[in-house]
């Protein structure tokens, strides 16, 4: 069953796609007052931007994540947005570290009683087979069609491709591919975790921020445009701490029941904060979060293919089929539990029946959406130890 589009088809009839996109091209590779990441039409799967009061630009609309629905009531001039969590208030956060910050105070040692261990699965938008989830020798993250992820013994991530930018031409002078901007994303904040190894003053947003720094490098040099949304969790001690910027997913799990969800940063409706080249949102926008954690807590992080297609209640039902009930620790290992809800995730996406959290939040919005949300489908399961 083929779906109509979300946006409107009308909204810039006297520009074509030929013509826009050469004109993003333009101005992506020259110093033009535009600042904007993109000027597609509405009828694109497209990236988000933000308008500009330029009168040469001519639109006037931010641009949102499209996804399959029956349109039947649209009005794009309203004001009604999801609501989100304010971000936490954060201290200027520093570039990524040179070798003499490490000189510069001693950092204090992390005893860690607490560890985790952790399964990792992903499916691919428009595959019906799991990635390989084995790290190859370029990159220290895995990528699943548009996300990525990486896990360590202490830490976990997940990074959220926004779609639109592959409807951009390529052509020599630009290459749009959030695919490999999440990538890098994610591999730079492996990397710049091993610095932190056995330390305990370490702070997910200044990874975070590193990572940023290290990816718009390597994308400027490369010519490569893109953006996604992330979360970085940091087990130290008995506390996990957790940056996310965006719509990437966490839950905390404790005997069987759910002790902690962080809410999903959104401007509005299926337009999520996120980290790019020519995006607003930086890493001090992110939301910081710190829990107490206790050995047999259960660790469930994901992208929006598993928050946008699985209730909490949904999750739950998936992970109580594999603890104990008394205790609630684990009767299996964690990948047993991240393959259940990834193959959940991925039934209901497909499924138009499905009473979907994303088919929730489009009917407050006033818009007709049936079903569960196709996309591609990370998640990570981790058990404290």
């Amino acid at each position: 069953m083929k779906f109509s589009k979300l946006l409107q088809k009308n909204f810039y009839p006297s520009f074509g796609s030929r013509e826009i996109n050469s004109t993003v091209k333009r101005q992506l590779f020259t110093s033009s007052p535009f600042f904007t990441a993109s000027a597609f039409p509405p009828h694109f799967d497209v990236l988000i931007t933000h308008p500009t009061k330029s009168p040469l630009f001519p639109f006037r609309y931010n641009i949102y994540r499209s996804f399959h629905s029956s349109k039947k009531k649209l009005n794009p001039q309203s004001s009604k947005h999801t609501k989100y969590q304010e971000v936490s208030s954060i201290k200027h956060v520093s570039s990524s570290h040179s070798v003499l910050s490490f000189l510069d105070k001693p950092f204090s040692s992390s005893q860690n009683s607490l560890s985790l261990i952790h399964g990792a699965s992903g499916i691919a938008k428009h595959t019906n087979k799991f990635v390989s989830t084995v790290k190859d020798k370029q990159y220290f993250s895995v990528c699943c069609g548009e996300d990525s992820f990486f896990r360590r013994h202490d830490s976990l991530g997940v990074a959220d491709g926004v779609g639109g930018w592959r409807n951009v031409d390529s052509d020599e002078f630009l290459k749009a591919n959030s695919a490999l901007y999440s990538r890098k994303l994610m591999h730079y904040a492996y990397t710049e975790l091993e610095k932190y190894n056995n330390v305990k003053d370490v702070n997910p947003t200044k990874i975070m921020q590193a990572s940023y720094e290290q990816s718009i490098r390597d994308c400027t040099l490369e010519g490569v445009v893109g953006s996604s949304t992330a979360l970085i969790a940091v087990l130290r001690d008995d506390e996990l701490r957790i940056t996310n910027i965006g719509d990437c997913g966490l839950c905390v799990i404790r005997h069987n029941n759910i002790i902690f969800r962080n809410e999903e940063q959104q401007h509005s409706f299926n337009y999520p904060f996120q980290l790019g080249i020519y995006s607003y949102d930086k890493p001090k926008d992110s939301q910081e979060f710190t829990i107490k954690i206790q050995k047999g807590d259960l660790i469930v992080i994901g992208s929006d293919g598993i928050f946008d297609n699985l209730y909490e209640e949904d999750i739950l039902e998936e992970i109580v089929q594999f603890t104990n009930p008394q205790q609630g620790g684990l009767r299996v290992d964690p990948q047993v539990i991240s393959d259940s809800l990834a193959w959940r995730a991925k039934a209901a996406s497909e499924d138009i029946n499905h009473e979907s959290p994303f088919q929730s939040r489009a009917m407050q919005e006033g818009l007709y959406y049936q079903g569960g949300k196709k996309d591609d489908i990370s998640v990570l399961v981790a058990s404290i130890i």
